[in-house]
């Protein structure tokens, strides 16, 4: 996948940087079949992307694919960023994420599990080596500790909500709205 995926942003003059994160570029993730490929495109021409979704064929054929920024679920949270996330039919997933060229300096810091695949410019400052620092849990503040056993037993009484009214709809929304 990641031959495929340098072969495709080389003959791309859109794509300019290719990045991948994730547990792939963890040396402290266990390896297995599951693992997804988390890569990044930051590109000069996002429009040209989002015009026309067929040029992620590409990457071979799919089973299913989500464009989060474009359900209604829950709503986009990313910016003018752009997700694909595609589901092969020999198992391989690849999330694949569209970025504005203009971002690449926030982006490159924003995870320290980020390695540079590709720069065709040159542009980017060497990064340290991919840590999972960023993913360490960390001693919760007591107000932050607080807030969490306040939340937890605010949502119990819908626990009990839902119970007392039998799970009952009403009007095709759950009982606790």
């Amino acid at each position: 996948m990641i031959e495929k995926v340098l072969a495709i942003a080389k003959s791309d003059d859109r794509v300019r940087i290719v990045a991948m994160n994730g547990s792939r570029t963890n040396r402290n993730a266990p390896r297995d079949a599951f693992q997804d490929y988390d890569i990044v495109f930051l590109v000069t021409d996002m429009a040209s992307f989002l015009a026309d979704e067929s040029w992620v064929e590409v990457f071979g054929k799919r089973i299913m694919m989500q464009t989060p920024e474009n359900m209604t679920l829950f709503p986009p949270e990313l910016g003018g960023r752009f997700t694909y996330l595609m589901l092969f039919e020999d198992g391989t997933r690849l999330d694949l994420m569209l970025i504005p060229i203009e971002e690449k300096e926030r982006y490159c810091v924003e995870d320290s599990l980020t390695v540079i695949l590709l720069d065709k410019d040159g542009t980017l400052p060497a990064l340290p080596p991919p840590t999972d620092r960023d993913y360490w849990v960390k001693k919760p503040t007591v107000p932050m500790f607080h807030d969490c056993c306040n939340e937890f037993w605010w949502l119990a009484t819908y626990v009990a909500k839902g119970l007392a009214r039998n799970g009952a709809l009403n009007d095709g929304l759950a009982c606790w709205n």
